[in-house]
């Protein structure tokens, strides 16, 4: 079961009551003990966790809770974590940290960086049985604060890119964000020019970035199940909209043979053709209900050549087209969105 760290409900109940819902109510309903909040390093089931963000947003028709869970929260809320990412010389180095250490954060965000060009793209991925509108949003809205922050705000994004159709009034988001918006996109992220992702830190200091490094070695993490599968799982979903998750290249992304990848899967009770397909069906299930994009646009981000492609295998794996499909999601969504409002406050 993947978990994320209570600090993720920071301010839930503060935010709750912001937008009139009862907030301690949302908490039993979505099986959290709000007790289990008080100590943010306590870890929670990441299900009810996503659950309750996007739960939140539509009984209270608050289209940027996931905003105003991260505006709420500081940088101090990272944890341990935060001690190395503020003594970091750049950008750069917080953001190879932060990949490096993504585990002592939370189970379900797997943070890549690559160059395009002069350009450095920053993306991040959720495992996608936690795919959701409020969780990308409070995702990167933390990565933007973050990132300015440990720069002295010296440093910002050239773009923020999120995947979400364009929000009704997206107001909320310039203004928290500051920085030309992509709603829409191929991908949850940042980008930046990759000179400005050395803009110096002024609080950077090596001696104390490496005695924090050798500090989080030692702090305990719980056991994650089925691991290597899940790393292959992850890497499968950065490699989909290029076109290049074969057993080949995600066993050289890992550093492995296909013999071994194959071996390790096994071992788990995997192969690795199951774990492909799950992670396209996910993807897709994800892409048709978090994003406005056409099937045009999603077929290729799956690795499918063309939409004729990517429609026949969705309507032999779910029995119906993929337009069907999200016509049918969309419709649950607004019924959930028209359900009786017995969590409002009185």
């Amino acid at each position: 079961m993947h978990q994320v760290r209570a600090a993720a409900l920071t301010a839930y109940l503060e935010v709750a009551q912001f937008v009139c819902l009862d907030g301690l109510r949302m908490l039993r309903e979505a099986g959290i003990n709000p007790a289990d909040l008080e100590d943010p390093q306590n870890r929670l089931p990441a299900g009810p966790v996503i659950q309750l963000l996007e739960r939140s947003a539509e009984l209270s028709h608050c289209d940027n809770f996931g905003l105003l869970m991260a505006q709420a929260r500081t940088f101090a809320s990272l944890g341990p974590v935060s001690l190395l990412l503020e003594r970091l010389p750049n950008v750069r180095e917080v953001v190879e940290a932060s990949i490096s250490f993504q585990r002592h954060m939370n189970e379900i965000t797997t943070i890549s960086m690559e160059d395009d060009g002069d350009t450095c793209l920053i993306r991040f991925d959720i495992v996608p049985d936690y795919w959701g509108v409020q969780v990308f949003d409070n995702t990167v809205a933390m990565a933007h604060r973050v990132l300015t922050a440990v720069s002295g705000y010296r440093w910002k994004p050239a773009c923020i890119h999120l995947m979400r159709e364009t929000p009704k009034d997206p107001a909320p988001w310039r203004r928290y964000f500051s920085v030309p918006l992509e709603f829409g996109a191929s991908f949850n992220g940042l980008s930046s020019s990759c000179e400005k992702m050395l803009i110096p830190n002024p609080l950077a200091d090596e001696g104390m970035a490496r005695n924090a490094r050798q500090l989080l070695h030692m702090v305990p993490l719980p056991h994650e199940p089925g691991v290597f599968s899940d790393r292959v799982r992850r890497t499968i979903s950065l490699l989909l909209p290029s076109g290049r998750a074969t057993l080949d290249h995600v066993s050289a992304q890992l550093g492995l043979s296909p013999r071994t990848l194959q071996r390790h899967l096994e071992e788990e009770g995997h192969t690795f053709a199951a774990v492909l397909d799950a992670v396209r069906r996910d993807m897709a299930k994800g892409f048709l209900a978090v994003s406005g994009h056409p099937i045009t646009a999603i077929a290729p981000m799956l690795g499918y050549s063309s939409p004729s492609s990517f429609t026949r295998w969705f309507a032999g794996a779910f029995g119906m087209s993929p337009q069907t499909w999200r016509a049918a999601e969309s419709k649950a969504a607004n019924d959930a969105r028209t359900a009786p409002p017995s969590v409002w406050k009185h």
